[in-house]
């Protein structure tokens, strides 16, 4: 009489496979446990355990324990009571577990469940009562029957089988691991278990933090009901349905309203919008969740400026008179504004006069004209030297990145390539109000029709290339890009590479790590003897932090845009502009009488309606702003939070030599010995790399200076916010992160604290 299954007891903790198992090809027990690995390419190759003798498993169980499966493709990891000829098997196969008999040959599944490693990890068959049953647990206590049904054959003279098989030829067909049979599972040892219980603390900490952090209530400036008898003039409606001249109309636009209060997908699907128009981006962003970081609801910005007031008619003004200075080099601005009667004379004179609420530095000069508020946005060339310079390199031939003015950003063995396909000059979209402006607003598509300037590649060198640049990029372009400058620029003057003054490329390095890097803080000699950063504040963490906070930034912006805000574009705004001037539709007292005036007699006059044959703001896109709403930005607050991630990876005080910028045409860098030249730092340069990426959007018509302004804390507050839960994760002893803000406080973040350096006199 066979002894019955569950006799058959093996914790495989003794790394020697005992008499009563017999080895199928490769399997060997090493490690407290069965590791089986099917044969290279062969069709139903397998590895495995069965039992030397047959077992009764009448009023009896065995049960597995499975802690890795065969993943390759048509892999199966089973354990089987019987033979090939007649069976009962449980097997995980193409991310099922599956409950098979086998009678006569003929295989037959009964049931099949998706495949969960931890809910699944004991398998178990199982005789009762002239019923064989099929189970599973996680703790191999607690057994979930997957399918039951009487004896379809004898068991009381069955092989006990545990394997990994793979029916078609792979090359690497991998390891499945068996843990123990019918016994208990060998315990953890303690330094895992007590890793396990760590990891969990840790992350208890953080969900504590981000679940401490106080959620505020979201207000937006009340424009969907301000203005009663032009309803919803004052929001964002590209896409959805209009009347004849423009204006949103309402039934679409409470379609919109109704799915962003339900949130329900589906209602997502039936918002109304005209035949063929173009898809809204992304509605549903801001409700997703984030793992890390704060919740996409949890941060926040003021009401943007309401469609009345006189801050938005000049952020308007500006708009119109940035439209004009696009084909203007930056290297000509002083000279342009000093000539009376210039396009660049004319708008300092306007913003000064007719536009001072526009939200930027005054008094206007023409090194401040058009830039960003922030620390260092003013400081130097109007362009960030990380759009321009290349890294130098000796071994490299002239003009091919040996020194800056080249503009190849060293990418290990490749390079990137600074200058740009532009476009032409003089080329503006949507002038036209029924031709063009209307049915892009019903949502025609007329992307990919711009017009490139094939001759060369060129530097950015005026507001149509800057505008340009930010039309195809994925906004942490430019910030990927920045981090392997500062990473791999050599020790040297960073203007040119010479044999005997550089530094080895990507290995002595120019730009040192901010003060609480544990491995190379500025000012020292390594301060750790015998380690360098990679995975933990190194290169590897530098590239992973960046993306992971460019997506949780995009999303709670688009929280913003979509389920607070819904603020028109300055091109939907443009419009209502235009109807009033001609008469189509007056919008009394809604337009604010400053811009008015300026386009009718005043500084604006004379170049609207007579250069575009209309007063609609002039776009640089084919297909004008995107199809989701104007604030916050999502150029902006992605930039605000890459910028403060890089400033918290190093050092911020390091000074920018040899700053350049592009010539006229843009063929080429110059040495630039204008205002500030030296006096520009990494974090200056860096604020102004995140205002550059911005106000380019406003270069191309379709943000407000406002969505920057308010934009780039909310990327910081994200950004803080990451690093704040990051800093409980790290063994390195005293390491932490500090920089300063964009409003001027210098803060470091550590051990989960977030704490302002205030310095008292």
């Amino acid at each position: 009489m066979a002894a019955k299954a569950h006799t058959l007891s093996d914790n495989f903790n003794d790394n020697t496979t005992d008499s009563r198992w017999k080895i199928d090809n490769d399997a060997r027990e090493v490690n407290q446990r069965v590791e089986a690995r099917p044969p290279h390419n062969s069709n139903d190759g397998y590895a495995g355990y069965h039992s030397a003798v047959t077992y009764d498993l009448t009023g009896s169980s065995v049960k597995l324990e499975v802690l890795q499966i065969l993943t390759v493709a048509d892999g199966n990891t089973y354990l089987r009571v019987g033979d090939t000829a007649n069976g009962a098997r449980l097997l995980a196969v193409n991310g099922k577990l599956t409950c098979t008999q086998i009678l006569g040959g003929v295989v037959t599944t009964l049931a099949s469940v998706p495949y969960e490693p931890v809910n699944h990890r004991w398998w178990q068959l199982r005789e009762f009562g002239g019923t064989t049953f099929w189970e599973a647990s996680s703790d191999g206590q607690n057994w979930v029957t997957l399918f039951s049904k009487s004896n379809f054959m004898d068991l009381t003279q069955v092989t006990l089988v545990f394997r990994a098989l793979t029916n078609t030829p792979h090359p690497s067909p991998g390891m499945a691991i068996f843990g123990a049979f019918n016994a208990p599972s060998a315990r953890l040892s303690r330094r895992v278990e007590e890793r396990r219980l760590s990891a969990q603390a840790v992350r208890e900490q953080a969900a504590a933090l981000a679940a401490g952090r106080h959620h505020p209530e979201h207000a937006n400036n009340n424009d969907e009901v301000n203005y009663p008898d032009r309803s919803f003039i004052g929001n964002y409606s590209k896409a959805l349905q209009h009347d004849s001249l423009g204006d949103p109309d309402p039934i679409s636009y409470g379609s919109l309203l109704r799915a962003l209060q339900s949130r329900d997908p589906g209602d997502f699907e039936e918002i109304l919008q005209p035949s063929g128009a173009l898809k809204l981006t992304n509605p549903q962003a801001g409700l997703a969740f984030d793992l890390e970081g704060p919740d996409a609801q949890a941060v926040t910005q003021p009401p943007a400026p309401r469609f009345d007031s006189d801050q938005t008619a000049a952020e308007m003004g500006e708009l119109y008179w940035m439209a004009l200075a696009r084909d203007i080099p930056f290297v000509q601005y002083d000279a342009q504004a000093s000539t009376a009667g210039s396009p660049l004379a004319q708008a300092i004179s306007s913003l000064n006069t007719e536009f001072p609420r526009f939200g930027g530095k005054v008094p206007v000069t023409a090194q401040n004209l058009f830039r960003g508020i922030y620390p260092g946005e003013q400081v130097g060339p109007y362009v960030s030297q990380f759009l321009l310079k290349g890294n130098i390199d000796p071994r490299k031939p002239d003009g091919q990145g040996r020194n800056a003015n080249d503009g190849f950003i060293t990418y290990g063995s490749r390079v990137i390539d600074q200058r740009q396909w532009t476009v032409k000059a003089g080329v503006d979209y949507l002038t036209r109000f029924n031709e063009d402006w209307l049915p892009v607003q019903n949502g025609r598509d007329d992307r990919g029709k711009d017009q490139f300037d094939m001759t060369q590649r060129r530097f950015i060198r005026n507001l149509r290339d800057g505008a340009n640049f930010v039309h195809f990029d994925q906004v942490v372009d430019a910030f990927y890009n920045t981090a392997f400058y500062l990473l791999s620029e050599p020790l040297g003057n960073q203007s040119t590479g010479s044999s005997a003054g550089t530094g080895r490329p990507q290995l002595d390095k120019e730009f040192t790590c901010n003060v609480g890097h544990p491995y190379d803080p500025p000012g020292t000699a390594m301060d750790a003897r015998r380690q360098v950063g990679f995975a933990t504040f190194g290169p590897v963490h530098l590239l992973q932090t960046l993306i992971e906070v460019a997506g949780r930034a995009a999303r709670a912006v688009w929280w913003q845009k979509w389920g607070v805000h819904r603020r028109l574009r300055p091109e939907e705004y443009g419009g209502r502009v235009d109807n009033h001037l001609n008469g189509r539709r007056a919008y009394n007292n809604l337009l604010h009488p400053s811009l008015l005036t300026s386009l009718s007699t005043g500084g604006l006059a004379p170049y609207f309606p007579e250069r575009y044959g209309s007063y609609l703001l002039p776009q640089a896109y084919s297909e004008g702003c995107p199809t989701h709403p104007a604030y916050g930005a999502g150029h902006a607050t992605v930039s605000g939070a890459c910028v403060t991630i890089l400033k918290a990876f190093f050092n911020e005080a390091e000074l920018i030599q040899s700053p350049v910028v592009a010539n006229d045409d843009g063929t080429a860098l110059v040495p630039y010995a204008g205002s500030g030249a030296t006096q520009m730092t990494v974090g200056g340069e860096l604020n102004k790399l995140a205002g550059n990426i911005s106000l380019f959007r406003s270069a191309g018509g379709v943000h407000w200076r406002s969505d920057y302004t308010e934009s780039l804390p909310l990327g910081e507050e994200v950004a803080i916010g990451l690093l704040q839960e990051m800093s409980l994760t790290f063994n390195e002893d005293d390491a932490f992160f500090q920089f300063t803000r964009f409003n001027g406080v210098t803060v470091r973040v550590y051990k989960g604290i977030v704490e302002p350096l205030v310095t008292y006199s």
